[in-house]
C-alpha cells in the first residue's frame, strides 16, 4: 500500500562535479599569487577560492528546483485536463499528455510512456519517481498509483489542487531565496574588498612582509581556515530546500 503523507523538508546532498576550465583558471590564479608574493598558503588559498566561491555563491540549484517544479505543475495541470476530456485511462493520458510535456520533464515524461507500455503503470511510474528523486514527484505518482489500484473519481481535482500547490511553494521559494542571496552578496563583497586590500598594502608598504616567513604562513593558514569555514556554514546555511521522498522503504531502501 503507498503511504501519502505531506513531504517534509530536508537538505540536498551537496554534488561535487570537476569543472576543467575552472579548475585551470583557479590553479593559474595561485600559481602566479604563489610566485609574485612567495606565500606557498597564499597561492593555495586563490586557487582554492576562485574554484570553490563561485560554486558556494551562485543560486542555480535553486532556479533548477524551482524551474523543475513548475514544468511538473503544468504537466500534471495538462494531465489532470487529458482525463476530464475523456482521454481514456490513466496510461492513455500520459502517452497523450508526452507530446505537450514542458521542456524540462520531455525526457522523463516519454520515457515514462514507454515505460508504462513495457512495465505497466505502476513499476513505470515509480521508475519515473526514482528518477526525478523529489518528494513532491512523489505525492503526484502516490495519487497516480492509487488511482491505476483502486480506481475511483477524484484523481482530476487533486491533480489540479497539487498543480496549485506547486506554483505557490514555487513562489514561496523564489521569495525566500531572493532574501537568500543578500548574505550571498554581502560575502561577495567582503572578499573583493579583503583582495583589493591586501594588494594595496603589498604594492604601496611593507606590512605584510611578516607573512613571508614560516609563522606568517601558518598564522595566514589559520585566517584562511576561518574563512573557508565560514563561507561553506554560509552555503549549506542558504542551500534550497527539497522534499523528502517518501515512495521508498525507510528500514531496506525498498519501495513502499
Amino acid at each position: 500500500m503507498v503511504g501519502v503523507r505531506f513531504p517534509t523538508l530536508t537538505r540536498p546532498h551537496a554534488r561535487i562535479h570537476l569543472e576543467p576550465r575552472m579548475l585551470a583558471a583557479a590553479l593559474a590564479a595561485g600559481a602566479v599569487v604563489w610566485a609574485v608574493l612567495g606565500w606557498p598558503v597564499g597561492g593555495i588559498t586563490v586557487a582554492v577560492a576562485v574554484y570553490c566561491g563561485p560554486r558556494l555563491l551562485r543560486v542555480t540549484a535553486a532556479r533548477a528546483v524551482a524551474d523543475r517544479r513548475e514544468a511538473l505543475a503544468e504537466w500534471i495541470q495538462r494531465l489532470a485536463g487529458l482525463l476530464a476530456a475523456g482521454a481514456g485511462g490513466i496510461e492513455d493520458a500520459i502517452a497523450r499528455s508526452a507530446h505537450t510535456a514542458p521542456a524540462l520533464l520531455a525526457d522523463h515524461i516519454t520515457t515514462l510512456t514507454f515505460r508504462t507500455r513495457a512495465l505497466g503503470a505502476e513499476p513505470a511510474l515509480r521508475a519515473f519517481a526514482d528518477d526525478l528523486a523529489d518528494g513532491e514527484v512523489d505525492a503526484v505518482v502516490a495519487s497516480l498509483i492509487l488511482r491505476v489500484r483502486d480506481g475511483g473519481s477524484g484523481l482530476v481535482g487533486v491533480l489540479h489542487a497539487r498543480a496549485v500547490t506547486l506554483r505557490q511553494q514555487v513562489q514561496a521559494e523564489l521569495a525566500v531565496e531572493a532574501e537568500r542571496q543578500r548574505p550571498r552578496t554581502q560575502m561577495m563583497i567582503i572578499m573583493a574588498i579583503v583582495a583589493g586590500t591586501v594588494a594595496v598594502l603589498q604594492m604601496a608598504s611593507h606590512l605584510l612582509d611578516s607573512y613571508a616567513t614560516v609563522d606568517g604562513q601558518i598564522w595566514l593558514g589559520l585566517v584562511a581556515a576561518i574563512w573557508a569555514v565560514a563561507f561553506v556554514w554560509a552555503f549549506y546555511l542558504t542551500r534550497p530546500a527539497t522534499s523528502k521522498r517518501f515512495l521508498v522503504d525507510d528500514r531496506t531502501g525498498g519501495r513502499r
